[in-house]
């Protein structure tokens, strides 16, 4: 995914459930703000919830969400605990979250009531280095010693490898998140995207071999290399 496409996928999908309740959540205030300005230029009834906003207009947001006044959440991390709303229809991720528990926490407040819900998460390459930045800064303020700091940020970066991993699979959606949790489970779910095969498989290898073989040629004739934007042209 990346920008105005992905902005454009998010709005046609709101509109399309113009009747329904649900969340957006986006790694950062920035894409929170951006997403918020979008649907409200679009006459959606949106709020937006985040920790640079004061905590009375997050109090209100809050409550104009849990009883209806407004439709759509766009939301960082910070918003959904202690919210009991069982009508929630949807949950978006515009950006991946950086480990599996925030994603199965924040996904799981889709269809409390039991009812269909319909949980999508939009996954870019942009998205693991935000979340490696993330992990790189979270522990600067905490009381603990750089070796204790190196291992927390070293485990965060595993538990990111599997949330990549999780975007990446072509397996059960629901297999990988209930074997990461240690839970038991009888194959595949005959549910999720990768179940009912909204994903295409196409073989690229002589595609891929003709790339190889470029950069090879280019790597022997200009051995100083010539950047990666020369690199991109060329191909």
């Amino acid at each position: 995914k990346g920008g105005k496409e992905t902005d454009n996928s998010v709005l046609n999908y709101v509109k399309k459930h113009e009747d329904e309740s649900g969340i957006i959540y986006c790694a950062t205030k920035k894409n929170v703000d951006k997403i918020y300005e979008l649907l409200r230029q679009y006459g959606i009834e949106a709020g937006h919830y985040h920790a640079g906003l004061s905590l009375e207009e997050r109090k209100k947001n809050q409550d104009d969400f849990t009883y209806d006044r407004i439709r759509v959440m766009v939301a960082t991390n910070a918003f959904g605990m202690g919210i009991d709303k069982s009508n929630v229809r949807y949950v978006l991720h515009y950006n991946m979250p950086k480990n599996l528990e925030n994603y199965y926490q924040e996904a799981g407040r889709a269809g409390r009531d039991g009812e269909r819900a319909e949980c999508i998460l939009l996954f870019s390459l942009g998205d693991v280095q935000t979340a490696k930045y993330f992990i790189q800064n979270s522990h600067d303020n905490d009381e603990l010693t750089p070796e204790q700091a190196e291992a927390a940020a070293r485990r965060d970066r595993e538990r990111l490898d599997v949330m990549v991993g999780y975007c990446k699979t072509t397996r059960c959606l629901r297999s990988y998140l209930l074997d990461y949790f240690g839970e038991h489970h009888t194959g595949g779910c005959g549910n999720c995207s990768n179940c009912t095969g909204e994903f295409v498989q196409t073989d690229i290898t002589t595609e891929a071999q003709k790339i190889l073989s470029g950069v090879a040629r280019i790597q022997k004739r200009w051995p100083g290399g010539l950047g990666i934007v020369a690199l991109v042209q060329m191909l």
